[in-house]
């Protein structure tokens, strides 16, 4: 095959790979036929090759290189080499920020598409996400609204659609010569002049335009406005209205019609509004547009608010200008008169029900008239004349390290007893360096370990211009400085919810040598133990509480980041950084230190204060903000509450009722979809356990999930072996999930704990688990739950007796608990439905496990009381759930009988017909009788029998079987020279023994029963280590991808046969042996591995042997190269080079010799 057969040319270019390949692909594929081979397509191929990919064909060559063979791999070879790497991650940059602009859905899809083949290993999701948001706003609206697609093409042929049906409308409305439609009030029509026509009837030029399209339902002849597909229900008629020259449904009719709701100005101030009636006074945001006619609320929102809605005189169709309002929608109902907060300003504002995007309320030209502020659109802020304040608002971001740096706040934001602390909440001084302490950040290299090497990542255009921000801002403050440190971190960016990007300096090679700050976190459940009879709250939050710490001087050149603008070191405490959370809760406990759970409680930058009444809460506020002052630390004010009697922290939410779940954090568990993988079942129990003192019975209810979270369990394979593995979902796992979901809605209110009243403790152990609940009188007498306690048992406690599993129960709640009630000084209760307990704390004789825990329990003060199962409803709820009626566990009694003893030592062995057959101890149904006998007269139990224990005539140390001296050689026998034990080693021999059975110098007695095995000692070699460096062949990635053979023989003959192929997978040590009458050919040996080998097992990729004349054959060489297999050679009179087969060669050797006849002549049997 010539140049002039195949006119394709390749220089190595990277800007012409794409094409040739493509060329390349389409010409193999349509002329497979006029080449006899792999090879001979990719000779063709390379004849195609010049200048540098020529060269590069020539070094495959001299190499004898195995792509060669294959023409995928040889092209996939070929765009390794030559693919410009650099473009690769150019096309990722520019994928990120693509945009359609000005540009129509044709001409973006077709340079996406350009830039999307260039970065083939994005998944289709993360692609259609990015084609998505580079469309514009209309366009994305409109096509979310009507469908979404799961394909990149599906997404292209939607968005073309409806860019094309925009631009109908477009010429439609300006043909007929349509107006801009202007706001109106309710009950108001706009009387429609047509030329050449009468009011309401259409002129002759009205029949030749196009129908209208519906952006919703995609049909003809009607409009969103009018489409009620989307709601699954049939359009219901507007209130009949006398006819005023006009049809009254015209009044629905749109977007001819429709009343301008919202405005095109997107420059609109955003401000937080309370209205009256929402729990807990909570706040929300909403839009000051002055291009609204009407105040909007949302229907979620309107029905919060529990007031009356009203019908509206004529329902308002409107649709979507912005992206703001949603569209093809239709207002037939209005709330009046709502109490409103803004601000300073207080008022009853009257609201539309509509659905509104992003924000719950817009708040339009009533309002506006209402209020009558004055508006500076430049400083975004608003004036309210009449209560003489004027309220700042400043442009609300989405994250908090995009405020703007504000000044002096208004000391009038502040409670007036708070008021002269403003200095503490100045984010001003909160921006400059700290000053220096006596705590500072050191950072300490792990000895020997080597320093990571300075990395930079390309960046976008978008990245550079944030990052030269970020740097000019933090030299300014004296964050950073120049630095010309050995060390580097790279630096990425982030990109938010808002699209906006958030700087990160990766720290992780850093954080991989730097030794652990060992101080300790706190607790979050020593919060319990600061709340107590607390009625009001305060919460603080530290502003860039990291920041105010400083890195020791010797260290600073260890925090060096470098990017293309130089090289820079932080002189502060960057995030990021290991030990920044220990090093900063040192400062801040050595600042508030004397007031440390004395109705403070401190999480990091989180400050929570608690007091039983005003006046002492005021003192300690006050205090509190003293201590921050003088050490110069500020908090923010738009995140701290002051005198609160509810309060969210940290996931809680705290009154003086007692302790409940934050309705935010566990709002979206309603929601959550079934988990798919491991990684998302693990995702779902994390959050879920950390509520796990609210839920009663959490470990019953989550049992069927954590089960499938077991990677393996006893004698069984593994259910779940990587992360994103699907899950074997049953109806019981979809039973604990729903429920679990249930149980975050109706979580209880736990009660604060008050160490100076008695507590109670319910406890009850079922087969399968135990519960427990801590509980404490409230005024009125009556029980209410301090927290909950519930675990599954392990497969070994399972099998305790019932007094046992209800004595564990109560073990595990005192320790669980000992905080509240060990040295108290006030005697509490437990109660349980098992009256054999009471001999906890009574004398009499016990087992070693007892008498620990009956050491335990002496430490606590409490008066163990018996009542019925029926009454301890609580604890027994959490130990009886209904997802383990099916579980079956021991049974109290004898653990063998007489015939089932041989079932405690069996072991599996291998038979010729690939069946396992069960080998008992004993073999005989008389073997329990025999061992029975055997204890009488034995000296060891004689002396020694209050070490041991009786159960059904047999003798148990420490739960193991104790054999007496006459059976112990039995024993020695049948796990060591029965043909199952195989005449294993000392090791092995004592364990399968250790495993089941026990008696005084075991070890000792197995180890000389093995050294004095003549069979051992005659058939078994002695192993060494041979002097020299090993050299190791590449390692397999693959069952049966390299495969090592040899021959054993000649051996005695045995039914015929002399000799023995071994052929060994070099991944999984599985092997094959064949027996053969003779050593064979080359071409017998290539039909004895198709006959056995290749039917099960395929094709590998490389086969190793020694130098016999099988392998060195010319015909076992192209048989190798059909197969795609390469062929490796071990070195001549050295056979550790396939040393694998040889060592499974002696293995076998060993074994025939211990199980052959004395003449050696029935080893084929095996």
């Amino acid at each position: 095959m010539s140049r002039e057969d195949l006119k394709l040319e390749y220089g190595g270019e990277s800007d012409e790979l794409n094409f040739f390949l493509i060329s390349i692909r389409g010409y193999m594929e349509d002329n497979a036929h006029t080449f006899p081979s792999e090879a001979s397509r990719v000779r063709a191929i390379g004849n195609t090759l010049k200048r540098g990919a020529a060269s590069w064909y020539v070094q495959l060559h001299a190499r004898r290189d195995p792509c060669l063979r294959s023409v995928p791999r040889f092209l996939a070879a070929l765009e390794n080499r030559f693919r410009d790497r650099l473009e690769q991650l150019r096309a990722r940059d520019q994928l990120k920020g693509i945009k359609q602009r000005d540009k129509t859905v044709p001409e973006y899809a077709e340079q996406f598409l350009h830039l999307a083949e260039r970065v083939p290993e994005w998944s289709e999701v993360t692609k259609v996400e990015l084609f998505k948001e580079g469309l514009r706003p209309e366009i994305f609206s409109w096509a979310a609204h009507r469908d979404d697609p799961e394909t990149l093409q599906g997404w292209i042929q939607l968005a073309g659609r409806v860019e094309s049906t925009l631009a109908q409308v477009k010429r439609f409305r300006s043909s007929s010569g349509q107006q801009r439609p202007v706001a109106r009030g309710r009950g108001e029509t706009r009387k429609q002049e047509r030329p050449g026509g009468r009011p309401g009837i259409p002129s002759r030029g009205d029949y030749n335009k196009p129908k209208p399209e519906c952006f919703v339902c995609g049909k003809t002849g009607h409009r969103a406005a009018e489409c009620w597909a989307r709601k699954g229900e049939p359009p219901k008629p507007p209130k009949p209205k006398p006819a005023t020259g006009r049809r009254a449904e015209e009044e629905v009719q749109a977007p001819e019609s429709s009343e301008k709701l919202v405005s095109r100005d997107k420059r609109m101030i955003v401000v937080p509004i309370c209205l009256s009636g929402l729990e807990n006074q909570a706040t929300c945001k909403a839009f000051v547009d002055c291009g609204c006619s009407r105040n909007i609320i949302t229907p979620e929102l309107a029905g919060a608010l529990k007031c009356q809605q009203m019908a509206l005189d004529s329902p308002i169709a409107f649709s979507q200008l912005d992206g703001s309002v949603a569209a093809g929608e239709v207002s037939t109902k209005e709330i009046r008169e709502v109490p409103c907060k803004i601000g300073k300003w207080e008022g009853r504002i009257s609201f539309v029900i509509a659905p509104i995007a992003t924000y719950h309320v817009i708040l339009g030209i009533p309002w506006l008239e209402q209020a009558n502020p004055e508006v500076d659109w430049r400083g975004k802020s608003l004036a309210f004349k009449e209560q003489q304040t004027q309220w700042e608002i400043s442009k609300i971001a989405e994250e908090e390290d995009e405020e703007d740096e504000a000044g002096e706040i208004n000391p009038q934001l502040l409670p007036p007893e708070y008021r002269d602390f403003v200095d503490v909440f100045n984010q001003k001084e909160a921006s400059k360096l700290p000053p220096k302490r006596n705590i500072e950040v050191e950072i300490e290299r792990t000895p020997g370990a080597d320093l990571p090497k300075p990395k930079v990542y390309p960046m976008s255009v978008q990245e550079k211009e944030e990052l030269r921000k970020y740097i000019d801002k933090n030299l300014a403050r004296g964050f950073i400085k120049p630095s010309n440190s050995p060390l580097g971190a790279p630096v990425l960016f982030r990109r938010k919810k808002d699209n906006s990007l958030r700087l990160c300096i990766d720290y992780r090679n850093l954080n991989a040598i730097t030794k652990d700050n060992k101080y300790p976190m706190p607790l979050v459940k020593d919060l319990i133990t600061v709340l107590k009879k607390g009625s009001i709250f305060t919460k603080l939050d530290l502003i860039e509480a990291y920041h105010k710490l400083r890195i020791k001087p010797e260290d600073t050149w260890k925090t060096a980041f470098s990017c293309a603008f130089g090289h820079f070191e932080y002189k502060i405490l960057p995030f990021g950084l290991k030990n920044g959370g220990g090093c900063f809760m040192q400062l801040i406990n050595e600042i508030l230190h004397p007031l440390l759970y004395r109705g403070v409680f401190i999480f990091l930058d989180d400050i929570l204060i608690v007091s039983e009444d005003k006046e002492k809460h005021v003192k300690l506020v006050r205090e509190v903000l003293q201590r921050l002052r003088e050490a110069k630390l500020y908090a923010k004010l738009s995140k701290c509450e002051f005198n609160k009697t509810q309060i969210d922290f940290l996931g809680y939410r705290i009154s003086p009722e007692g302790l409940a779940m934050d309705p935010a954090k566990v709002s979206d568990v309603k929601e959550w979809g079934v988990p798919q993988t491991r990684r998302q079942l693990q995702s779902f129990l994390g959050f879920a356990n950390f509520y796990r003192p609210f839920i009663k019975g959490f470990a019953q209810i989550t049992a069927p999930l954590t089960e499938l979270l077991k990677t393996k369990g006893k004698g069984e394979t593994a259910k779940v072996k990587a992360p994103g593995a699907r899950l074997s979902w049953t109806p019981e796992c979809q039973k604990a999930f729903e429920t679990l979901k249930e149980c975050f809605t109706e979580g209880p209110i736990l009660k604060h704990p008050d160490i100076r009243s008695p507590f109670i403790i319910h406890c009850d152990a079922s087969d399968c688990a135990y519960g427990a609940v801590l509980l404490q009188k409230d005024q009125n007498g009556n029980l209410k739950p301090c927290g909950y306690l519930s675990r599954k048992f392990s497969e070994t406690e399972k099998c305790w007796p019932i007094w046992e599993k209800e004595a564990l129960a109560i073990l595990k709640a005192l320790e669980c608990w000992r905080h509240f009630l060990e040295g108290s000084g006030i005697p509490f209760e437990i109660w349980s439905d098992h009256k054999n307990l009471q001999y906890l704390k009574s004398p009499r004789k016990l087992s070693p496990k007892q008498i620990r825990w009956a050491q335990y329990f002496s430490r606590f003060d409490f008066q163990l009381k018996f009542f019925q199962g029926k009454q301890n409803v609580l604890a027994d709820a959490l130990s009886r759930m209904p997802q383990h009626e099916g579980i079956t566990t021991a049974k109290e009694g004898t653990i063998f009988s007489d015939k089932q003893w041989g079932l405690a030592v069996r072991t599996r062995a291998q038979t010729q017909k690939e069946n396992t057959a069960m080998v008992e101890l004993g073999g005989e149904d008389n073997w329990g009788n025999e061992l029975k006998q055997s204890y009488e007269g034995d000296q060891w139990i004689a002396s020694n029998a209050e070490q041991g224990e009786q159960k059904g005539g047999f003798w148990f140390v420490n739960k193991k079987l104790y054999i007496p001296a006459t059976l112990r050689i039995k024993i020695l026998h049948r796990f060591h020279n029965n043909q199952s034990a195989g005449h294993t080693g000392i090791t092995k021999t004592t364990k399968a023994i250790a495993k089941h059975c026990w008696w005084p110098g075991m070890r000792k007695d197995i180890k000389n029963h093995v050294v004095q095995c003549d069979d051992c000692a005659r058939n078994k070699s002695r192993g060494g280590k041979p002097m020299g460096l090993l050299q190791t062949v590449a390692e397999p990635t693959r069952p049966w991808e390299c495969v090592a053979m040899d021959f054993v023989g000649e051996l005695p003959v045995s039914k015929g046969h002399r000799y023995i192929w071994t052929v060994l997978d070099l991944f999984s040590k599985q092997a094959h042996f064949i027996a053969l009458p003779k050593l064979p050919s080359a071409e017998k040996l290539a039909e004895l591995y198709i006959n056995h080998i290749y039917k099960l097992h395929g094709c590998p990729s490389r086969v190793v042997s020694d130098r016999g004349v099988q392998f060195t054959a010319r015909f076992w060489e192209k048989f190798l190269e059909m197969l795609g297999a390469e062929r490796s050679l071990s070195s001549a009179f050295h056979p550790m080079t396939n040393g694998a087969v040889e060592r499974t060669q002696q293995t076998l050797g060993q074994f025939l010799r211990m199980y052959s006849n004395m003449r050696q002549n029935d080893w084929s049997r095996w």
